[in-house]
């Protein structure tokens, strides 16, 4: 009877109802509300909070008086399941619980940008853009915001070493106050496609052999570079070393695609994202790389990790490259702005401040704040837009849907999902798996009604021509069939490598190429190199152990190269067979 009209939280059960009832108007739960209780009873905004920085303190490490189940009766013990004669029982519901938890524990794997980790921190305004963007977390100068920054291998699997050959993913969320913005680029500029229906394309070519399960399927790796002539500028990105970062830290960040920052007043004008590492910028070679993920497969996260522990705070200069919608024409500039392939020349459109990203913290739980943490291109807020890349139209679908796929549509509800900053959350989209927040919240299910209308016309996209309205397949690619394709790549080979760094893209290149089987596949992909530039074909060509055919079948091969994989019936060929996005006025009354 000594426990009698105590919170001892080992009441006999009759007791604690007893004492519940008898409560009048308190919350009877003081053990409860006074331990972490698993955080239950903390909403995801309230831990968003805490595990961001944005609030310190509170209980972070469980402190609950006795081990539970997932419906908190208590755990007998550890290391004996419940037998008969010594044979496990399918009735002891703590062993089936246990294991059927283990066997559902891991999510869906990403299907792109598996391997990852990241770390919070907050990105700074240090420039007035307010002219150019009503963004309200680039309002002024000196505005903070808390952020979330994932870096990732693109391709193969959550287990591949995080140092070995691959692009790298660098994905931000920004937790501001008109919502979550995500920024979900790489660490170059450029991509390897630029029609969306290639994209599976891109990420099979980089996946396992489907035949024999081996790491890499090099006949399909290089039989889409041979056959996407677009593709080798990020394909010179790939096998050079830059395609070996030293760790997460040591690389820039690209928002890739081309946005638009629009202003109060509706006027836009088309950016181009770039991250800066102060800390500088490194690569290993193949050699280092290899060694790195022989030795350590979790060499960048453990970096990353470690040097935020020690109170560092890897930082980067956010940068834009600006261009009016007028001046965003191919036949101007000689190549396309919303070409995902391409980059803007920086002497043409030079590199403008406008703030900083600092990384802080380290997520608490990996699996809560890292393999859960979903990103789109399609979360953007006020004052930032989209633009006629078709690329990013499409992303802006299919990254929320594989989300949706891997972790449910109730995804806000993750605390690093959640949009704990915005001024307000009341979402329109109900119901799904595991909706546990305030759902309808008492309103209407249906929209337009006639209690409440509490919409925001200001937000609408500002809005833009684009260069026909015929529904049809034609290409509208500036550089698809011509020389230009191979301009931006050749200025990468020839003007910004030196000879150490072409030396080593040679070697790297032919270190892949050697083990493709087809030597028409070979010959195909060498010829797309030997159009960025001659001897790029044949520094990779002389390192091959076996040469299955002449040099001469290459440059042989070369001529209309830049029409491989381009069916005739869809090439561009009429002068409104471009990309444009022109500011259109008068359009809303």
């Amino acid at each position: 009877m000594a426990n009698v009209g105590t919170s001892n939280p080992i009441q006999h059960p009759a007791q604690a109802v007893a004492s519940a009832i008898g409560s009048s108007g308190g919350d009877p739960r003081a053990t409860q509300r006074s331990t972490l209780f698993q955080s239950a009873n903390e909403g995801p905004a309230e831990i968003a909070a805490k595990i961001t920085g944005v609030t310190q303190g509170g209980k972070r490490e469980d402190d609950a008086p006795y081990f539970t189940n997932n419906e908190g009766i208590p755990w007998p013990d550890p290391a004996h399941s419940k037998t008969v004669g010594g044979l496990p029982l399918v009735s002891d519901t703590f062993l089936l619980q246990k294991q059927q938890t283990f066997n559902r524990s891991k999510n869906l794997e990403r299907m792109v940008h598996p391997c990852g980790s990241g770390a919070f921190g907050y990105f700074e305004t240090t420039k007035d853009v307010s002219k150019l963007t009503k963004a309200h977390f680039l309002s002024q100068p000196g505005l903070k915001t808390p952020l979330f920054l994932r870096f990732s291998t693109v391709t193969l699997g959550r287990e591949f070493p995080d140092t070995a050959r691959n692009p790298r993913g660098f994905a931000i969320k920004f937790y501001t106050g008109e919502g979550n913005y995500d920024i979900v680029g790489l660490n170059w500029p450029i991509f390897f496609c630029r029609d969306p229906i290639q994209g599976p394309d891109v990420i099979r070519s980089q996946s396992r052999n489907p035949k024999n399960f081996l790491l890499w399927d090099y006949d399909a790796l290089f039989d889409l570079l041979a056959n996407t002539p677009e593709g080798n500028h990020a394909g010179l990105m790939f096998f050079s070393d830059h395609g070996t970062p030293d760790g997460w830290r040591y690389e820039h960040g690209y928002g890739c695609h081309t946005f638009k920052w629009v202003n109060a007043e509706g006027k836009f004008v088309y950016i181009k994202y770039h991250f800066i590492a102060e800390h500088g910028q490194r690569q290993l070679t193949s050699e280092q790389s290899m060694k790195l993920s022989g030795e350590d497969a979790d060499y960048s996260k453990r970096d990353l990790y470690d040097t935020i522990e020690k109170g560092e705070t890897p930082t980067w200069t956010a940068m834009i490259q600006i261009m009016e919608p007028e001046d965003a024409d191919p036949e101007k500039l000689g190549f396309d702005p919303f070409d995902v392939t391409k980059v803007w020349p920086r002497k043409q459109f030079p590199m403008h401040e406008f703030g900083k990203l600092v990384l802080n913290k380290n997520p608490e739980n990996y699996h809560r704040d890292v393999e859960q943490a979903a990103f789109s291109p399609g979360s953007l807020v006020p004052g930032i837009e989209d633009s006629p890349d078709p690329l990013l139209q499409f992303r802006m679908f299919f990254y929320r849907d594989a989300q949706y796929h891997r972790v449910g549509v109730n995804l806000h509800q993750i605390p690093v999902n959640c949009p704990f900053m915005s001024g307000s959350l009341s979402s329109l989209n109900f119901d799904g798996q595991m909706r546990i927040d305030a759902n309808h919240a008492g309103r209407p299910q249906v929209v337009p009604n006639s209690l409440v209308h509490k919409f925001r016309p200001d937000t609408a996209d500002a809005p833009y021509r684009v260069a026909d309205n015929i529904v049809s397949r034609k290409s509208h690619y500036y550089c698809e069939g011509k020389d230009t394709e191979y301009t931006q790549a050749a200025e990468l080979y020839n003007r910004v490598m030196d000879d150490t760094a072409r030396a080593h893209t040679h070697s790297n290149t032919a270190g892949f190429l050697k083990f493709v089987t087809l030597p028409l596949i070979q010959a195909k992909y060498l010829a797309q190199l030997y159009r960025v530039a001659p001897s790029y074909a044949k520094g990779v060509y002389d390192l091959l152990p076996e040469k299955k055919f002449e040099f001469s079948e290459v440059e042989e091969r070369a001529k209309g190269a830049e029409l491989a994989g381009k069916e005739p019936k869809f090439r561009p060929s009429a002068p409104n067979d471009k990309l444009i996005g022109m500011q259109a006025y008068g359009i809303y009354n």
